[in-house]
């Protein structure tokens, strides 16, 4: 209590006592100076009166009778303390720091599943000033305001993807992961990884991956960013499920579904693509079977096929989240018809469909905020490829190139464009 021995100091008319004060008036310390004349009990009880000290002497008798503390000449001891509840700073994380990831290992794919983990905008610690209980008195009577507290330096324990919410007194993660604290007890997140080939696979991998291999037979979840540099490949059972955005190269008899954007550098084939952002494919890429879905515009190159595929390009508003609706309340119902009730699985259900119908309704307000959508088709469009932009759809019987198709208060309009 050394530190609360400095403040205010008053003193006697002889200055054989001293009275310290501490800078938030929660104790007092008395000093006796050996002047040769005897010191009673009134004059340390004017002096105490006369500065206005009338709380906390009797806490001060059993602090230092539990703590052994006696009076000594020309040293400071407790004569006053107040009884406060106070509670202290400090951080309180949301993870166990003992199951977290090494930052300086490789890890394969598989091996991730044993470690602390987050999402992005998750609260992975809560950070707390020193409080004093409303209520409560210093040594003088007052009440005690409660917000002079010690607080907790934030910058100190803050590392990479990671960011201070002074709304909530939390510390969020900027990027789905893995959390750590390093060697300076710095909080990071690790978000990105690398894999080859994942194969006949179900699991969810926290943070932004790139794949340099092919990826079949598959079920994931990823919390970030996809770049896959091989093939996807029969990913139907599930499929792959990105909360961020999906670039890839090839994609054939697949499901995938995107927060974000899809970028395609060659082909896609008899795939399902959702997407709420937008879909691109670049040039000299194609597109023929499946259903292809964006939430914010089709910018694709060929579409269809000379074997007259059926393939259907779409606009729709928020295509993602609507399928992440549907799974959800499918494994809610399921969960309420299980014979064995989880009435925990359930409310973390219920929560998260409330939560995603929020989302669709922000991006239904939004949608009527935009522009109205195009699908640009750069290369050559086949005949038996459906077009639909929301509620119109367009049936494609000819051959086209160079188009750009809008919606309009009669319908969808087609449009050839010269290129150079």
């Amino acid at each position: 209590m050394n530190e609360n021995t400095e403040g205010k100091i008053y003193t006697n008319s002889d200055k054989s006592l001293y009275l310290t004060i501490s800078k938030d008036d929660l104790s007092a310390y008395l000093t006796i100076q050996d002047n040769g004349n005897m010191i009673d009990e009134k004059e340390i009880s004017n002096l105490l009166s006369s500065v206005g000290v009338k709380n906390g002497l009797d806490e001060a008798i059993d602090y230092n009778a539990k703590n052994e503390i006696t009076k000594e000449i020309g040293e400071p001891f407790l004569i006053a303390l107040a009884n406060v509840t106070r509670s202290e700073a400090g951080i309180k994380y949301n993870f166990d720091i003992e199951s977290c990831i090494n930052p300086d290992q490789q890890y394969e794919m598989d091996d991730l599943s044993q470690f602390e983990k987050v999402e992005k905008d998750q609260a992975i610690a809560d950070v707390s000033a020193s409080e004093i209980q409303s209520g409560d008195a210093d040594i003088f009577g007052n009440v005690v305001s409660t917000d002079n507290g010690h607080q907790v330096n934030v910058d100190d324990i803050m590392g990479n993807n990671v960011h201070f919410s002074a709304e909530t007194n939390q510390i969020l993660a900027t990027e789905a992961g893995y959390p750590y604290l390093n060697h300076e007890n710095k909080l990071f997140i690790r978000s990105t990884f690398i894999s080859q080939d994942i194969h006949d696979t179900n699991k969810k991998i926290y943070g932004s991956t790139t794949i340099e291999g092919v990826i079949s037979n598959s079920n994931l979840e990823i919390f970030g960013d996809l770049w896959v540099k091989g093939n996807v490949r029969g990913c139907k059972q599930g499929g792959i499920i990105v909360h961020g955005d999906v670039i890839l190269d090839y994609a054939e008899n697949s499901d995938i579904y995107a927060s974000g954007n899809i970028t395609i550098h060659h082909n896609a084939r008899n795939c399902l693509m959702y997407a709420n952002g937008g879909i691109e494919a670049t040039e000299n890429s194609s597109i023929s079977g499946g259903v292809i879905q964006g939430g914010e515009g089709l910018e694709v190159f060929t579409v269809g096929s000379p074997l007259n595929i059926l393939t259907e390009v779409e606009i729709a508003i928020a295509p993602f989240t609507k399928e992440q609706i549907r799974t959800t309340s499918s494994k809610l119902a399921q969960a309420r018809n299980s014979e064995e009730i989880d009435e925990l699985l359930i409310s973390s259900q219920i929560d998260k469909l409330k939560e995603l119908q929020s989302e669709f309704n922000n991006e239904l307000e939004r949608s009527h905020n935009m522009n109205s959508p195009k699908i640009i088709i750069k290369g050559e469009l086949f005949p038996n490829s459906n077009i639909r932009i929301l509620k119109d759809i367009l049936e494609i019987s000819t051959e086209k190139n160079n188009v750009e198709i809008s919606a309009t208060d009669s319908g969808l309009e087609i449009n050839e464009v010269d290129r150079i």
